[in-house]
């Protein structure tokens, strides 16, 4: 289980743990220094009081306050010995005067020699005694400590406790919210390194609330809109089963037809709304614009001749922005097919290319009605059409190219041609690589 109580538990006691044994090694070192100072001045004193001392007092058992592990020996210059405390740990002769570490018996030896006239008087102590002595010294000192571990084990796991208790409460405040509430999730008192947490939470609250505003609205909106043309089809379908010839039949069917094509049309639409309110672009990469339009412009090419309309691509320099293809293409089909609905027989639509310095133009000209300039901020709302609209239609076209535009930081001018007939729809692409 990932639990980030366990993990602070873990490191915090690792932690105390660890100084604990620092500091006892620490208390150990210390104490073996101190401990060898000590005996090291011990066997200098005993052997200076030993140097002129009666070797006949000594033999019939003259005591000598050795502390109990000393280990006294006398020899003479000859190296004969003369007197040793315990002969059962009798140790060799050592000439070097001063201290000397060595090892008789496989047991380490400490021994300090003194020279004093004719005598040689050798002090020595197993090493072992003094490292007992030195650990017994540490433990004792820190044994207070040891005793204080399970004490401060207790405060870290009680403070471990407080210091999640704000987390567990966001968290508990979050489990006990039914699915539709989004409400801010309460940020007052909160500690600094949980704040930005909660604060990205209510940012994406608010985000997700905004959404579900939106997708409530449209769904509405789509409901109210479809209702119309459906209503359409219904009623035509009943008219051409009460047809009473093949004519009236026929001319029902067509009617029947035409409304089938906008509900169709008009549902594609709510689809490719829907589509790009819900998800990022799937993939981006360089586009040239001229080959997007020429492919457009194509595609399009028998619904203008249908309609008696010239449509095509003005000549010009290629340009290239950073997009993903299939929105982009969504983009300028609805601008061509807007201003195929609106532009009456024997006009004009022209789509154009142009590079700018740091800009990428994708201009679509219509010689239709135009968009009056009151209202050509309202044109990119859903469902938004003018009281004037003499062609029939959904309203979204304009609100899917803008919301297209916005994914790429695009901006779009609608403008009047100098002669004030038709409409010129410019896409203004930022960021783009152009050539000539």
């Amino acid at each position: 289980m990932n639990s980030i109580r366990q993990r602070l538990l873990t490191w915090l006691l690792t932690g105390l743990t660890l100084v604990l044994v620092i500091a006892g090694y620490a208390m150990y070192r210390q104490a073996r220094l101190e401990t060898n100072t000590l005996f090291d001045y011990q066997f200098q004193q005993t052997a200076l009081a030993l140097r002129n001392q009666n070797l006949l007092a000594l033999a019939i058992g003259a005591e000598t306050d050795s502390g109990g592990d000393l280990l006294v020996q006398i020899w003479d210059r000859s190296r004969n010995l003369l007197y040793v405390s315990d002969r059962q740990r009798q140790l060799p002769f050592v000439a070097q005067g001063g201290f000397t570490d060595l090892v008789w018996r496989d047991e380490p030896w400490r021994l300090f020699a003194l020279h004093a006239g004719d005598r040689i008087v050798q002090i020595a102590q197993p090493v072992a005694v003094r490292l007992r002595m030195s650990a017994d010294i540490a433990l004792h000192n820190l044994a207070p400590f040891l005793l204080l571990l399970p004490g401060m084990g207790l405060v870290v796991w009680f403070g471990v406790g407080a210091g999640l208790r704000p987390l567990q409460r966001v968290a508990h405040e979050i489990q006990n919210r039914h699915s539709g509430a989004l409400e801010p999730v309460g940020a007052t008192r909160l500690p600094v390194e949980i704040a930005p947490l909660v604060h990205a939470l209510n940012d994406l609250l608010a985000q997700l609330a905004q959404t579900l505003d939106h997708q409530r609205q449209f769904i509405a909106d789509a409901a109210h809109e479809l209702r119309t043309p459906l209503t359409a089809v219904r009623l035509q379908a009943e008219l051409a089963g009460r047809a009473t010839d093949a004519v009236e039949r026929a001319g029902a069917l067509r009617d029947l037809n035409a409304g089938l094509e906008r509900a169709t049309h008009l549902i594609e639409q709510l689809l490719v709304m829907a589509r790009l309110e819900a998800q990022p672009p799937a993939r981006r990469e360089m586009i040239d614009l001229r080959g997007l339009a020429t492919a457009a412009v194509m595609a399009q090419a028998a619904i203008a001749e249908a309609r008696a309309l010239d449509l095509g691509l003005l000549p010009g320099a290629s340009a290239h922005v950073v997009a993903d293809p299939a929105e982009l293409r969504t983009l300028l089909d609805h601008l061509i097919d807007n201003a195929l609905r609106y532009t009456p027989a024997g006009g004009r639509v022209d789509v154009a290319v142009q590079p700018a310095a740091t800009e990428a133009w994708l201009i679509v000209h219509d010689t239709g009605p135009g968009i009056p300039p009151q209202e050509r901020e309202r044109v990119f709302d859903r469902f938004y059409r003018s009281a004037e609209a003499t062609v029939p239609g959904s309203g979204l076209g304009l609100a899917i190219v803008k919301r297209i535009a916005d994914r790429y930081g695009a901006r779009i001018d609608l403008d009047s041609p100098a002669d004030g007939s038709g409409l010129a729809v410019t896409v203004r692409f930022p960021s783009v690589t152009s050539m000539v």
